[in-house]
């Protein structure tokens, strides 16, 4: 089996989309940690100057996940399309409907 899907795959370029995939979601879902954490720690932050620290790093962290949400619509949106396939290349179909006839069964 193994041996079918080695001339199937391409298995560099899968290595390459499964690393991004989860270094950017990993890395997305770690900064929305940090943007939440950041907002519960400077609501009840005592000093002024770490709450401000704590909302700015919570805003900084917002606009970094909203900015990748918004890079991978893009990207989303910016795919290449498929080559249209050419009508005098396609396959022409090979099945033929059986001839019909009014006739009763058994009686041509």
């Amino acid at each position: 089996m193994s041996l079918i899907a080695i001339g199937l795959v391409n298995w560099s370029e899968l290595w390459k989309i499964i690393v991004t995939a989860l270094v950017g979601g990993t890395g997305v879902v770690i900064v929305f940690g940090l943007l939440l954490l950041g907002i519960s720690r400077g609501r009840t932050a005592t000093r002024p100057a770490t709450r401000y620290g704590l909302l700015t790093l919570s805003g900084l962290c917002g606009v970094l996940v909203v900015a990748v949400a918004a890079v991978g619509v893009y990207a989303m949106t910016q795919k290449p399309s498929s080559a249209k396939p050419n009508p005098s290349e396609s396959p022409r179909c090979s099945f033929q409907p059986a001839p019909h006839s009014n006739a009763p069964p058994g009686t041509t």
